[in-house]
């Protein structure tokens, strides 16, 4: 048999607003079998799955001809994205703000503000979290620490294109969320960097979403017309490597990838700074990508996915208690990760 016709309409409904069926699929409970889809009388709790999911209104669901409305209205800025290649970004902006607002919920952590100021931050970090230098792990306990959440949501389905990075600046405090497809640590070291500086600089406001769809190697370019993404880039530059204009070059020097990882390592510790973030900034200034990848490669073997770092930090500073089962579960499923009680 079929789907229920109701049902169809509730799915035909979201898909006409740019969540595809199979992902809305995806978001429903394991119980919501085909055959349970048949049946009419489940077409309630079906709309008020994916309502709460998306972070829409399930009234409008709930009528003879479904209708889709934001639960929650955020004003959102779209930083970094040509418009000729600009993705839909719809369904992925609903589960990070339904994200974010479950985080920030269940965050054990007052909120505090940034310092206006890289170098304070960046002194304040490796004094409240020292290392060899200011990498992945200490910014994220850094960010933590502030109350601000990071989460790294995963893939969403084959049907669903995703962001970089954004902050959704919920009623009690700025969300990072990270998804850019990468285990490297630097990767998401930089990407981190820049979306704390938007929250540092005051660039995303309550009831706002800030929305950096691709940042790639233009973000250490410094290139981008936009006024707030350059101040970002500046102030994450500086986060990192303590001076805002930070490059890193060999010169007429040829390195093979053994090389340049021992190089960026023995500079890393002289300096505070990150070894992956100097390898990835010197590729970029470069232009030789395919030696900077295999130099962080070697830099980076042996390390956990940074996607797990970043998850498991969250679950680390979340009050699961403050979550129903199925919140739980659907963090699990967007996020790619599990809690594990202690």
């Amino acid at each position: 048999m079929a789907e229920n016709p109701r049902i169809q309409r509730i799915f035909g409904a979201l898909e006409s607003a740019g969540y595809p069926v199979r992902f809305q699929r995806s978001l429903l409970p394991d119980w919501v079998t085909p055959d349970v889809l048949e049946d009419e009388a489940v077409s309630t709790e079906v709309a008020a799955i994916l309502a709460k999911r998306l972070n829409l209104r399930t009234s409008g669901l709930f009528s003879q001809n479904p209708s889709v409305e934001s639960l929650h209205h955020f004003d959102t800025k779209y930083k970094r994205s040509v418009s000729a290649k600009s993705k839909d970004l719809t369904a992925a902006t609903s589960i990070a703000v339904s994200v974010a607002e479950m985080v920030s919920f269940a965050c054990r952590i007052a909120h505090t503000e940034f310092p206006a100021s890289a170098a304070e931050l960046r002194a304040d970090i490796m004094k409240q979290h020292p290392g060899k230098y200011l990498g992945l792990r200490n910014l994220l306990m850094a960010t933590w620490s502030r109350g601000v959440p990071v989460v790294f949501l995963s893939e969403l389905g084959p049907d669903i294109a995703k962001m970089d990075g954004m902050v959704v600046h919920t009623d009690a405090r700025p969300v990072i969320l990270l998804s850019k497809k990468s285990s490297y640590w630097a990767w998401q070291l930089f990407i981190l960097a820049h979306e704390v500086a938007h929250c540092a600089l005051g660039h995303v406001a309550p009831d706002e979403i800030l929305i950096d769809e691709e940042l790639g190697a233009a973000s250490y370019a410094l290139t981008d017309a936009d006024a707030d993404e350059q101040a970002a880039d500046h102030f994450a530059l500086e986060l990192l490597n303590g001076r805002p204009d930070a490059e890193y070059t060999l010169g007429n020097q040829t390195v093979n990838p053994a090389e340049l990882t021992d190089v960026a390592y023995k500079t890393g510790l002289q300096t505070q700074v990150d070894p992956g973030h100097i390898i990835l900034n010197l590729a970029n200034k470069s232009g030789d990508w395919g030696l900077g990848m295999a130099a962080l490669k070697r830099f980076e073997n042996g390390r956990p996915p940074a996607p797990d770092v970043i998850n498991e930090a969250m679950w680390m500073n979340l009050d699961v208690d403050r979550l129903p089962g199925e919140s739980v579960e659907y963090l699990e499923r967007v996020t790619g990760s599990k809690f594990v009680t202690s």
